[in-house]
Protein backbone atom coordinates (compact mmCIF):
# COMPACT_ATOMS: atom_id res chain seq x y z
CA UNK A 1 0.00 0.00 0.00
CA UNK A 2 1.24 3.46 -0.92
CA UNK A 3 -0.20 6.93 -0.46
CA UNK A 4 1.44 9.48 -2.77
CA UNK A 5 4.55 7.30 -2.95
CA UNK A 6 4.75 6.77 0.82
CA UNK A 7 4.68 3.21 2.13
CA UNK A 8 3.09 2.02 5.38
CA UNK A 9 6.38 1.93 7.33
CA UNK A 10 7.27 5.43 6.18
CA UNK A 11 3.88 6.74 7.26
CA UNK A 12 4.30 5.13 10.70
CA UNK A 13 7.78 6.69 11.12
CA UNK A 14 6.35 10.08 10.22
CA UNK A 15 3.59 9.98 12.84
CA UNK A 16 5.05 12.99 14.75
CA UNK A 17 5.07 14.97 11.48
CA UNK A 18 1.39 14.21 10.89
CA UNK A 19 0.61 15.36 14.41
CA UNK A 20 2.20 18.73 13.61
CA UNK A 21 0.31 18.87 10.31
CA UNK A 22 -2.98 18.23 12.08
CA UNK A 23 -2.16 20.86 14.70
CA UNK A 24 -1.35 23.41 11.98
CA UNK A 25 -4.60 22.68 10.13
CA UNK A 26 -6.77 22.88 13.25
CA UNK A 27 -5.04 26.09 14.36
CA UNK A 28 -5.70 27.60 10.94
CA UNK A 29 -9.34 26.53 10.77
CA UNK A 30 -10.24 27.46 14.35
CA UNK A 31 -7.98 30.41 15.10
CA UNK A 32 -6.81 31.58 11.66
CA UNK A 33 -3.24 30.91 12.76
CA UNK A 34 -1.11 30.52 9.65
CA UNK A 35 2.01 28.35 9.80
CA UNK A 36 3.96 27.01 6.77
CA UNK A 37 3.35 23.40 5.82
CA UNK A 38 5.85 23.07 3.00
CA UNK A 39 9.30 24.46 2.33
CA UNK A 40 11.11 25.57 -0.81
CA UNK A 41 14.81 26.35 -1.05
CA UNK A 42 16.79 27.79 -3.97
CA UNK A 43 19.97 25.99 -2.99
CA UNK A 44 22.06 27.36 -5.86
CA UNK A 45 22.15 30.52 -7.96
CA UNK A 46 23.59 28.88 -11.07
CA UNK A 47 21.93 26.87 -13.85
CA UNK A 48 23.32 24.99 -16.84
CA UNK A 49 20.34 25.99 -19.00
CA UNK A 50 18.66 29.29 -19.82
CA UNK A 51 15.02 28.36 -20.36
CA UNK A 52 12.82 30.93 -22.09
CA UNK A 53 9.95 30.53 -19.61
CA UNK A 54 11.95 30.49 -16.38
CA UNK A 55 11.24 33.14 -13.75
CA UNK A 56 14.60 32.55 -12.05
CA UNK A 57 16.64 34.54 -14.58
CA UNK A 58 14.44 37.59 -14.01
CA UNK A 59 15.55 37.98 -10.41
CA UNK A 60 19.08 36.58 -10.51
CA UNK A 61 21.68 39.00 -9.13
CA UNK A 62 24.19 37.70 -6.61
CA UNK A 63 26.56 34.85 -7.46
CA UNK A 64 27.33 34.21 -3.80
CA UNK A 65 26.32 30.83 -2.37
CA UNK A 66 25.97 29.46 1.14
CA UNK A 67 28.14 26.72 2.63
CA UNK A 68 26.71 23.44 3.89
CA UNK A 69 27.08 24.67 7.47
CA UNK A 70 25.15 27.83 6.67
CA UNK A 71 22.38 25.78 5.08
CA UNK A 72 22.30 23.57 8.15
CA UNK A 73 21.57 26.62 10.31
CA UNK A 74 18.77 27.68 7.95
CA UNK A 75 17.29 24.20 8.16
CA UNK A 76 17.31 24.34 11.95
CA UNK A 77 16.20 27.95 12.37
CA UNK A 78 13.57 28.11 9.64
CA UNK A 79 12.32 24.77 8.35
CA UNK A 80 12.61 22.57 11.44
CA UNK A 81 11.66 25.28 13.89
CA UNK A 82 8.37 25.70 12.07
CA UNK A 83 7.87 21.93 11.57
CA UNK A 84 7.83 22.10 7.77
CA UNK A 85 6.75 18.72 6.44
CA UNK A 86 8.14 18.46 2.88
CA UNK A 87 10.90 20.56 1.32
CA UNK A 88 11.34 21.13 -2.41
CA UNK A 89 14.86 21.90 -3.61
CA UNK A 90 15.10 24.22 -6.58
CA UNK A 91 17.61 26.64 -8.05
CA UNK A 92 19.15 27.32 -10.55
CA UNK A 93 19.84 23.66 -11.07
CA UNK A 94 20.06 22.03 -7.62
CA UNK A 95 21.91 18.98 -9.00
CA UNK A 96 24.95 21.28 -9.22
CA UNK A 97 25.06 21.37 -5.39
CA UNK A 98 25.09 17.66 -4.40
CA UNK A 99 26.56 18.55 -1.00
CA UNK A 100 23.52 20.64 -0.10
CA UNK A 101 21.14 18.09 -1.62
CA UNK A 102 22.61 15.37 0.62
CA UNK A 103 22.35 17.64 3.66
CA UNK A 104 18.62 18.24 3.13
CA UNK A 105 17.92 14.58 2.39
CA UNK A 106 19.64 13.50 5.59
CA UNK A 107 17.81 16.14 7.62
CA UNK A 108 14.44 15.33 6.02
CA UNK A 109 14.56 11.63 5.04
CA UNK A 110 11.92 10.79 2.41
CA UNK A 111 10.59 14.34 2.68
CA UNK A 112 12.70 16.09 0.03
CA UNK A 113 11.58 16.65 -3.58
CA UNK A 114 14.38 17.54 -5.96
CA UNK A 115 13.46 19.66 -8.99
CA UNK A 116 15.80 19.12 -11.94
CA UNK A 117 15.94 19.79 -15.66
CA UNK A 118 17.23 16.22 -16.03
CA UNK A 119 20.35 17.10 -18.01
CA UNK A 120 22.67 15.91 -15.24
CA UNK A 121 22.82 12.15 -14.51
CA UNK A 122 20.44 11.28 -11.69
CA UNK A 123 22.05 9.94 -8.55
CA UNK A 124 20.32 7.31 -6.43
CA UNK A 125 19.54 8.76 -2.99
CA UNK A 126 17.95 6.19 -0.72
CA UNK A 127 16.38 8.88 1.47
CA UNK A 128 15.06 11.08 -1.35
CA UNK A 129 11.29 11.34 -1.69
CA UNK A 130 11.42 11.80 -5.47
CA UNK A 131 12.83 13.76 -8.40
CA UNK A 132 10.65 16.35 -10.12
CA UNK A 133 11.91 16.21 -13.72
CA UNK A 134 10.77 19.22 -15.72
CA UNK A 135 9.50 18.29 -19.17
CA UNK A 136 7.95 21.03 -21.25
CA UNK A 137 6.59 19.33 -24.34
CA UNK A 138 7.62 16.83 -26.95
CA UNK A 139 11.24 16.90 -28.10
CA UNK A 140 10.98 19.80 -30.56
CA UNK A 141 8.98 22.07 -28.24
CA UNK A 142 10.96 21.13 -25.13
CA UNK A 143 14.23 21.93 -26.91
CA UNK A 144 12.79 25.19 -28.21
CA UNK A 145 12.14 26.21 -24.59
CA UNK A 146 15.15 24.65 -22.84
CA UNK A 147 17.84 24.34 -25.50
CA UNK A 148 18.79 21.90 -28.25
CA UNK A 149 19.45 18.37 -27.03
CA UNK A 150 17.99 18.95 -23.55
CA UNK A 151 15.06 16.59 -24.16
CA UNK A 152 17.19 13.66 -25.34
CA UNK A 153 19.63 14.18 -22.47
CA UNK A 154 16.86 14.22 -19.86
CA UNK A 155 15.18 11.14 -21.34
CA UNK A 156 18.47 9.25 -21.48
CA UNK A 157 19.31 10.13 -17.87
CA UNK A 158 15.89 8.97 -16.67
CA UNK A 159 16.08 5.71 -18.64
CA UNK A 160 19.64 5.09 -17.42
CA UNK A 161 18.52 5.67 -13.83
CA UNK A 162 15.72 3.11 -14.15
CA UNK A 163 17.94 0.62 -15.98
CA UNK A 164 20.66 0.87 -13.35
CA UNK A 165 18.47 0.79 -10.24
CA UNK A 166 15.71 -1.66 -11.20
CA UNK A 167 12.06 -1.68 -12.18
CA UNK A 168 10.85 0.12 -9.05
CA UNK A 169 13.25 3.00 -9.71
CA UNK A 170 10.60 4.64 -11.90
CA UNK A 171 8.76 5.49 -8.66
CA UNK A 172 11.51 8.00 -7.91
CA UNK A 173 10.68 9.93 -11.09
CA UNK A 174 7.80 12.40 -11.16
CA UNK A 175 7.25 14.61 -14.21
CA UNK A 176 6.37 18.28 -13.95
CA UNK A 177 5.02 20.09 -17.01
CA UNK A 178 4.50 23.86 -17.07
CA UNK A 179 1.94 24.56 -19.77
CA UNK A 180 2.40 27.63 -21.96
CA UNK A 181 1.40 28.98 -25.37
CA UNK A 182 4.12 26.93 -27.09
CA UNK A 183 3.46 23.50 -25.60
CA UNK A 184 -0.24 23.33 -24.69
CA UNK A 185 -0.99 21.06 -27.66
CA UNK A 186 1.54 18.47 -26.46
CA UNK A 187 0.05 17.74 -23.02
CA UNK A 188 -1.36 14.33 -23.98
CA UNK A 189 1.81 13.37 -25.85
CA UNK A 190 3.99 14.20 -22.84
CA UNK A 191 1.83 12.10 -20.51
CA UNK A 192 1.92 9.14 -22.89
CA UNK A 193 5.63 9.39 -23.70
CA UNK A 194 6.69 9.47 -20.04
CA UNK A 195 4.13 7.09 -18.54
CA UNK A 196 6.45 4.06 -18.64
CA UNK A 197 9.36 5.98 -17.09
CA UNK A 198 7.70 7.86 -14.24
CA UNK A 199 5.49 7.39 -11.22
CA UNK A 200 3.38 10.55 -11.48
CA UNK A 201 2.90 13.61 -13.63
CA UNK A 202 1.67 17.05 -12.58
CA UNK A 203 0.57 20.01 -14.66
CA UNK A 204 0.65 23.72 -13.94
CA UNK A 205 0.61 26.85 -16.10
CA UNK A 206 3.24 29.43 -16.91
CA UNK A 207 3.00 32.51 -14.69
CA UNK A 208 3.99 35.81 -16.35
CA UNK A 209 6.03 38.57 -14.73
CA UNK A 210 4.96 41.19 -17.27
CA UNK A 211 1.81 41.90 -19.22
CA UNK A 212 1.96 40.72 -22.81
CA UNK A 213 4.20 37.74 -22.01
CA UNK A 214 3.87 35.64 -25.21
CA UNK A 215 4.26 32.39 -23.26
CA UNK A 216 1.21 32.98 -21.08
CA UNK A 217 -1.84 30.97 -22.11
CA UNK A 218 -4.72 33.36 -21.39
CA UNK A 219 -7.91 32.41 -19.59
CA UNK A 220 -10.52 31.51 -22.16
CA UNK A 221 -11.69 28.73 -24.50
CA UNK A 222 -8.20 27.46 -25.42
CA UNK A 223 -7.00 27.14 -21.83
CA UNK A 224 -10.33 25.68 -20.70
CA UNK A 225 -10.12 23.00 -23.40
CA UNK A 226 -6.59 22.04 -22.32
CA UNK A 227 -7.80 21.62 -18.73
CA UNK A 228 -10.90 19.68 -19.76
CA UNK A 229 -8.67 17.37 -21.82
CA UNK A 230 -6.42 16.75 -18.79
CA UNK A 231 -9.48 15.95 -16.66
CA UNK A 232 -10.60 13.43 -19.30
CA UNK A 233 -7.08 11.97 -19.50
CA UNK A 234 -7.07 11.27 -15.76
CA UNK A 235 -9.46 8.37 -16.43
CA UNK A 236 -7.15 6.83 -19.04
CA UNK A 237 -4.16 6.25 -16.76
CA UNK A 238 -3.79 3.74 -13.94
CA UNK A 239 -2.78 4.48 -10.33
CA UNK A 240 -3.74 8.17 -10.45
CA UNK A 241 -0.80 8.89 -12.73
CA UNK A 242 -2.01 12.47 -13.24
CA UNK A 243 -1.92 13.76 -9.67
CA UNK A 244 -3.76 17.05 -10.14
CA UNK A 245 -7.15 16.80 -8.40
CA UNK A 246 -10.05 17.66 -10.73
CA UNK A 247 -11.08 20.48 -8.38
CA UNK A 248 -7.59 21.93 -8.70
CA UNK A 249 -7.63 21.81 -12.50
CA UNK A 250 -11.02 23.53 -12.59
CA UNK A 251 -9.55 26.31 -10.44
CA UNK A 252 -6.84 26.97 -13.02
CA UNK A 253 -9.43 28.03 -15.59
CA UNK A 254 -9.68 31.46 -13.97
CA UNK A 255 -7.95 33.95 -11.71
CA UNK A 256 -7.58 32.53 -8.22
CA UNK A 257 -4.36 34.17 -7.11
CA UNK A 258 -4.85 37.88 -6.60
CA UNK A 259 -4.98 41.34 -8.10
CA UNK A 260 -2.04 42.58 -10.12
CA UNK A 261 1.09 41.50 -8.30
CA UNK A 262 -0.69 41.25 -4.94
CA UNK A 263 -1.78 37.81 -3.71
CA UNK A 264 -5.26 37.83 -2.14
CA UNK A 265 -6.82 34.37 -2.00
CA UNK A 266 -3.47 32.65 -2.53
CA UNK A 267 -2.17 30.97 0.68
CA UNK A 268 1.40 32.16 0.23
CA UNK A 269 1.95 31.52 3.93
CA UNK A 270 1.65 27.75 3.39
CA UNK A 271 5.10 27.51 1.75
CA UNK A 272 8.21 28.85 3.47
CA UNK A 273 10.41 29.85 0.53
CA UNK A 274 14.03 30.95 0.78
CA UNK A 275 16.47 32.06 -1.87
CA UNK A 276 20.10 30.99 -2.37
CA UNK A 277 21.17 33.17 0.56
CA UNK A 278 18.50 31.88 2.92
CA UNK A 279 16.35 35.01 2.67
CA UNK A 280 12.60 34.60 2.56
CA UNK A 281 11.08 35.26 -0.86
CA UNK A 282 8.07 37.50 -1.46
CA UNK A 283 5.29 37.31 -2.36
CA UNK A 284 5.72 33.59 -3.00
CA UNK A 285 8.13 30.84 -4.06
CA UNK A 286 8.71 32.39 -7.50
CA UNK A 287 9.16 35.85 -6.06
CA UNK A 288 12.31 37.40 -4.63
CA UNK A 289 13.77 38.55 -1.32
CA UNK A 290 14.66 41.80 -3.09
CA UNK A 291 11.66 44.13 -2.87
CA UNK A 292 12.74 45.91 -6.07
CA UNK A 293 12.85 42.76 -8.20
CA UNK A 294 10.17 41.81 -10.71
CA UNK A 295 7.10 40.16 -9.21
CA UNK A 296 4.86 37.47 -10.69
CA UNK A 297 1.43 38.64 -11.84
CA UNK A 298 -0.79 36.97 -9.25
CA UNK A 299 -4.02 37.42 -11.17
CA UNK A 300 -2.51 35.40 -14.06
CA UNK A 301 -0.90 32.77 -11.84
CA UNK A 302 -0.88 29.14 -12.89
CA UNK A 303 1.24 27.63 -10.10
CA UNK A 304 0.07 24.21 -8.97
CA UNK A 305 1.50 24.38 -5.45
CA UNK A 306 -0.63 27.16 -4.03
CA UNK A 307 -3.77 26.44 -6.04
CA UNK A 308 -3.79 22.86 -4.73
CA UNK A 309 -3.67 24.27 -1.19
CA UNK A 310 -6.79 26.31 -1.95
CA UNK A 311 -8.56 23.11 -2.95
CA UNK A 312 -7.80 21.72 0.49
CA UNK A 313 -9.43 24.68 2.20
CA UNK A 314 -6.48 27.02 2.72
CA UNK A 315 -6.66 30.66 1.67
CA UNK A 316 -4.62 33.83 1.85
Amino acid sequence: MEIMGRGFRQIVRETPCYFHLLTKYVSYKMFDKKSPIYGSADIINVCNLHCTHCYWWLNRKENEELTVEQWKKIIENKFKKQHVFIVTLVGGEPMLRPDVVELFINEFPKRVCLVTNGTIPLKKYEKLYFYWVSIDGTEQIHDQIRGKGSYDTARKNVKDYISKHGAKAHKDIWISMTINSLNYKTVKDVAEQWYDYSNKIAFQFHTPFAKGDPLWLPFGPQRTKVIDDIISMKKNFDDNYIINPTKHLELLKKNWGGKGTTPIDCPTWSILSVDHLGREKRPCCIGSADKDSLKPICEDCGLGCYSVSICYGMNG
